[in-house]
């Protein structure tokens, strides 16, 4: 598996259980089973300079910023974002 797609694997967790901590138990019952996935994700780890048991925490965390960021471009002034209230 490509990093790429080990990335697409993380944030459509994410994405689909928006809790950090329902995600985190969602990607390791998926690394539980997946012996191939978990040598892509260590080997993934190791790239990004990630500890293993706090990779998943850290992605999330810098996914969700970048997300947020990215609303942030688009209503740059909180009273759009806010339904100009």
């Amino acid at each position: 598996m490509e990093y790429f797609d080990l990335e697409e694997v993380l944030v459509d967790i994410i994405k689909k259980y928006p809790e950090i901590d329902e995600a985190e138990t969602q990607f390791n019952a998926l690394l539980d089973a997946d012996e191939t996935l978990r040598d892509d994700f260590a080997e993934w780890c190791i790239s990004k300079g990630y500890n293993e048991r706090k990779a998943f925490t850290i992605f999330y965390q810098e996914y969700i910023n970048r997300e947020d960021t990215i609303w942030d471009s688009i209503f740059p002034n909180k009273e759009e974002y806010d339904g100009y209230k």
